[in-house]
């Protein structure tokens, strides 16, 4: 086959070969991806070729004035590029959906995080409280530490029965049953010293209720 025209638009070279194809002349068109993608009409233009042995009526048939293309006239989107751009949607989306699933993931992580972080800033339990570090030195059967412990809070509070309760509670775990029953009295008389002084207290709250006398209905102010 031979070349028979070179053309920079394909829509032109498009019209020629079916015009060609119209006469049965056997034709095709080479370079014309190269055109629409490699660097340009100019650049690499479009080539028209025919049989050798139907070069010269090609020739003649193409020659022949037809009509024109209007000076408006717009080829549309180069052929395959259509295509293209669909491919490139297909692989788009795709992306776009992972893109959008690996934010949630982080959103999601995120937040697990955070709310770890707010529990052992907020929630975990301190051990500066000296009734705490008590409850620990118990359940962990350190009950010398734990004895140390609530010493130091009988000193400073020694009618705080609550403190007594514990130590009767941990000598007996020790196994020194006197001392358990020394404290647990303590703890009895304190409680029942608490409770007669919260009795009184609510018995003088009622004496004091029952002292008033509701209001007499007032004397009517009209004459007889």
């Amino acid at each position: 086959m031979v070349t028979l025209r070179t053309y920079s638009n394909p829509a032109e070279a498009a019209i020629a070969k079916s015009l060609l194809d119209n006469h049965d002349i056997f034709c095709r068109l080479a370079d014309e991806n190269v055109n629409l993608y490699g660097g340009g009409p100019l650049a690499m233009p479009i080539r028209l070729l025919v049989a050798e042995d139907q070069a010269q009526e090609a020739l003649r048939i193409l020659e022949t004035k037809g009509p024109e293309l209007p000076a408006d006239f717009d080829p549309g989107p180069p052929v395959g590029a259509q295509s293209r751009r669909e491919d490139a949607n297909e692989k788009t989306l795709p992306e776009l959906g992972r893109l959008h699933k690996g934010i949630q993931w982080l959103v999601v992580i995120s937040v697990t995080v955070l709310a770890i972080l707010l529990y052992l800033v907020f929630g975990t339990p301190r051990d500066t409280d000296t009734w705490s570090r008590v409850e620990q030195a118990i359940r962990r059967h350190d009950y010398d530490r734990a004895l140390n412990l609530v010493r130091q809070i009988t000193s400073e509070d020694p009618e705080n029965h609550y403190a007594h309760e514990y130590l009767g509670y941990i000598y007996s775990q020790m196994g020194k049953l006197d001392q358990a029953e020394l404290e647990y009295s303590r703890a009895y008389e304190l409680v029942a010293k608490d409770l007669k002084a919260r009795l009184e207290a609510v018995r003088k709250r009622r004496a004091r209720q029952s002292q008033i006398q509701p209001t007499s209905t007032p004397a009517s102010i009209l004459p007889p």
